[in-house]
């Protein structure tokens, strides 16, 4: 069981030594119900967040009802999983499938954390939003190769954010085609 001040130590730990951080939270050891149950725990709470922001500023009826966002954004961790312990092992990494649900959970944890800092910066302090977002994303990239390095043992963090940038983008090529061959449009493309 993991109490506040040892979640808060796992947090500092994470952030500032990510390779540590995921090993400490690997050697946790939870049930696969538990990894499965926090992924979904951060999914809710992430649809949550997307939407108070537009909801604040009176934009609610631009998004998507809620069980698509969190369906999407459910969809894409998993596809994150999934991709970080096959592509992980493919370059001779040691990670499984559980661990990186654990991993990919957690840094969603991390994630939440940082948005609800940035949902009080905008409400606040409009103009330092945008710095505290490019923040969120060096810090996501930072959590993420160090993550995979402690799942899968690997030694170089930027051969390991070079192999992340390059699985991003032909997941994304890949699945853009998909939606493109099942009938959806980018926005804009039939005026092309």
């Amino acid at each position: 069981m993991i109490d506040v001040q040892n979640l808060k130590s796992l947090l500092r730990l994470s952030v500032t030594e990510p390779e540590k951080g995921a090993a400490a939270v690997i050697a946790l050891s939870p049930p696969i119900a538990a990894r499965w149950m926090l992924l979904a725990l951060v999914v809710a709470l992430g649809t949550v967040m997307a939407y108070l922001l537009p909801l604040l500023g009176g934009a609610g009826e631009t998004l998507p009802t809620p069980i698509t966002a969190a369906v999407l954004q459910g969809g894409m961790n998993l596809a994150a999983v999934a991709l970080i312990a096959a592509v992980g092992r493919m370059f001779g990494g040691h990670g499984s499938f559980e661990d990186a649900l654990l991993l990919v959970g957690w840094l969603q944890v991390i994630m939440l954390g940082l948005q609800a800092v940035q949902l009080v910066v905008l409400l606040i302090l409009p103009p330092l939003a945008s710095l505290v977002m490019i923040a969120s994303v060096a810090l996501f990239f930072w959590l993420l190769s160090g993550f995979i390095c402690a799942l899968h043992g690997f030694q170089s963090r930027f051969g390991v954010l070079l192999a992340t940038l390059g699985t991003l983008f032909v997941a994304a090529f890949v699945f853009s085609v998909i939606l493109l061959m099942l009938g959806f449009e980018m926005p804009g493309m039939r005026d092309v």
